[in-house]
């Protein structure tokens, strides 16, 4: 997962997708082609609305992000999570040190 605080739109690869066995028939359909994120127009295949589990071991938060679903073979990552979630999370990124922090019910 990458996250790129300077997206407005987060993205799902559909091999990410597809990994565990979600159907793509529950995806939203969407008219709007992406401008940018790889030098052209590209169609996705939908939006997912799906939880994003952040933390690790019992300390775990959970986020709603509606990733836009491209199929894109050669990315080196899964998805990219932009500003909306990063907001509902409260999260500050630094990319100076390659960390996130953000406040959770038992501290940051």
């Amino acid at each position: 997962m990458l996250v790129d605080t300077g997206s407005s739109v987060d993205i799902l690869y559909l091999r990410a997708y597809d990994k565990p066995g979600l159907a793509r028939k529950h995806l939203k359909q969407v008219a709007t082609p992406l401008i940018g994120f790889t030098g052209h127009s590209i169609h996705p295949m939908g939006i997912a609305d799906l939880d994003v589990m952040v933390g690790k071991g019992s300390r775990i938060v959970t986020v709603r992000a509606y990733f836009t679903v491209v199929d894109i073979a050669d990315a080196s990552y899964n998805s990219l999570i932009g500003r909306p979630p990063l907001t509902a999370l409260r999260a500050i990124v630094s990319h100076l040190h390659l960390k996130m922090k953000f406040p959770m019910p038992w501290g940051v």
